[in-house]
């Protein structure tokens, strides 16, 4: 039974570097694919490090087996009153300031001076990415460095008002065929966008590399959106926007109607529907335990995550992104468990997407 940890820590207050947790007690990172990842970890109450995490500001870099996973500050903190006892902390990824940063229509203007209705971009999924989060960080005087564009993604038109960057970014980002990373880099962030690769192995219980796991299978939830612009009673302008390809395969026609009353443009209802319909779309999902060898793991030239990924279970195919690996390290040795594809049967995923929705409709109401 392994009793080293094979992580690493590194603790800054600010940018400023303070020290290392090189052993924590325990660690349990969990690495997301175009969502914001989490960490947490413990430490003994009289670490050496232990002050600077309490501090505001702190936060740290946390590598496995000398490979970079997450940077992110520490959010909060839980401890017991014992002189012996652990505190515990909870880490964001450097990836919340799509979250936490507004898309202005007019970033490079004063508040006064927002005198469009919308921004509308259209362009490569990287360049609009890019082009946003450097006109906001050159708004906000935040050090963010965006790696040079490279054009990657298919091409498509997002709109912004005073929304959180994520929210008319995702999932659109996601189906144009890039990942977005933000990490810790010198005194500020890195912001760069990767391709998945297709995993070239496929997994199965069969070949010995998955060794335990659950699947879930779930039809889709929406076919076509009909959505509500401006006006009211007999004068509201409707639009529907169906998938026929999707009810010609599944046999059915589920409605949806999405409001976007906040909007005349024909832009900003084509976005509503295209995500009401990503957000309803059919769902397989995958947890795998696998089983890890010198020549099979997660991380180096192994699986990664963003990966497309092809699993064999009972005699069937399941193609799909690797999505999250939730890590974890203690006394006990260290586990990797990817997940591919979204689980349905993820009360936190359940509660998180419908959180979402409900706050992402109610900036669209806000910001009119």
């Amino acid at each position: 039974m392994a009793s080293e940890i094979p992580y690493e820590i590194l603790v800054y207050i600010g940018w400023e570097f303070k020290g290392w947790v090189g052993r924590p007690l325990d660690v349990k990172p969990v690495i997301r694919h175009n969502v914001r990842s989490t960490a947490t970890f413990s430490i003994d109450a009289d670490h050496l490090r232990a002050a600077d995490l309490k501090s505001p500001g702190a936060r740290v870099d946390i590598y496995r087996h000398g490979e970079f996973q997450m940077s992110g500050p520490v959010r909060s903190l839980s401890g017991q009153f014992a002189v012996d006892g652990a505190l515990t902390f909870s880490v964001e990824d450097d990836f919340r300031i799509l979250h936490n940063w507004t898309a202005w229509p007019k970033p490079g203007a004063p508040l006064t001076g927002q005198d469009v209705e919308y921004r509308t971009i259209t362009g490569p999924a990287e360049t609009v990415v890019k082009t946003v989060m450097a006109e906001n960080a050159a708004r906000l005087g935040f050090p963010l460095t965006v790696a040079t564009d490279q054009g990657r993604g298919a091409v498509g038109t997002y709109t912004f008002r005073m929304h959180p960057a994520y929210d008319r970014l995702f999932p659109a980002v996601d189906q144009a065929g890039i990942g977005v990373t933000v990490q810790h880099s010198g005194n500020g962030l890195l912001l760069d966008c990767y391709t998945p690769r297709n995993y070239p192995h496929r997994l199965s219980p069969e070949s010995g590399t998955v060794i335990g796991g659950t699947y879930t299978l779930a039809a889709p939830t929406a076919t076509r959106v009909v959505v509500g612009g401006q006006g009211e009673g007999v004068a509201r302008e409707f639009r529907q926007y169906p998938d026929a390809a999707r009810e010609a395969q599944w046999h059915d026609v589920i409605e949806v109607f999405r409001d976007a009353r906040d909007s005349t443009s024909t832009d900003v209802f084509a976005e509503r529907a295209a995500e009401t319909l990503a957000e309803g779309a059919p769902l397989a999902g995958l947890s795998l335990e696998l089983s890890e060898t010198k020549h099979f793991r997660y991380g180096g030239d192994g699986l990664r995550r963003g990966d497309i990924v092809t699993a064999e279970l009972d005699g069937l195919l399941y193609t799909d992104v690797l999505r999250e690996v939730r890590l974890s390290a203690d006394k006990d040795g260290d586990l990797a468990t990817p997940v591919i594809g979204e689980r349905l049967d993820d009360p936190d995923v359940r509660l998180a997407k419908s959180i979402r929705a409900l706050k992402r409709d109610n900036t669209d109401r806000s910001a009119r």
